[in-house]
């Protein structure tokens, strides 16, 4: 099965439309686990157009304090984030919309996993079990913090100093 492209994913899904005067931000949101069993905590059922956890993304747009948020939502295997590490909310809701502050479906499927709260949420009934086990028909994702983070530095380029941009040697 193929998967899409990040052009191919629907943007009216994934696009809230921000209140009047609202200041849209770029910025990666981490919000705390509020659970109450048996209730859905509002996620993105798939990654938006321009989730960091695709691999088809340009990670340029994301500052390093987005990428220091990442490290500290992180888990892996044995080595779990805790119960109050941030869990990352998609970047492009904004405060104030019918969807404000879903979490992240790329996160989640992801690092869902290997994070305390997103646990909790499944534990208690706030998540769905496919919210952490994502269908082969999306597309491509980062397997690892580790390999989003490595490939935005390729993207990044080195610094000015190390491209031979320096003249002052």
């Amino acid at each position: 099965m193929n998967r899409p492209s990040c052009e191919e994913l629907d943007e009216a899904e994934h696009v809230p439309a921000a209140p009047a005067g609202a200041e849209p931000t770029s910025e990666l949101s981490a919000r705390s686990v509020l659970l109450e069993p048996g209730r859905e905590r509002e996620h993105r059922k798939r990654p938006c157009t321009k989730c960091p956890w695709l691999t088809c993304t340009d990670l340029t747009e994301f500052s390093d304090e987005d990428m220091d948020m990442l490290r500290q939502a992180n888990g892996r295997p044995g080595a779990e984030a805790p119960v109050d590490a941030p869990i990352v909310a998609c970047h492009r809701d904004q405060p104030g919309t019918a969807h404000a502050m879903r979490w992240c479906a790329g996160f989640l499927a992801v690092v869902g996993e290997q994070h305390l709260g997103v646990r909790l949420a499944l534990a208690f009934g706030a998540l769905p079990p496919q919210a952490v086990r994502p269908p082969a028909s999306w597309p491509q994702l980062y397997r690892d913090l580790d390999a989003l983070i490595a490939a935005r530095a390729e993207q990044l380029g080195p610094p000015a100093c190390e491209a031979g941009t320096d003249k002052a040697q």
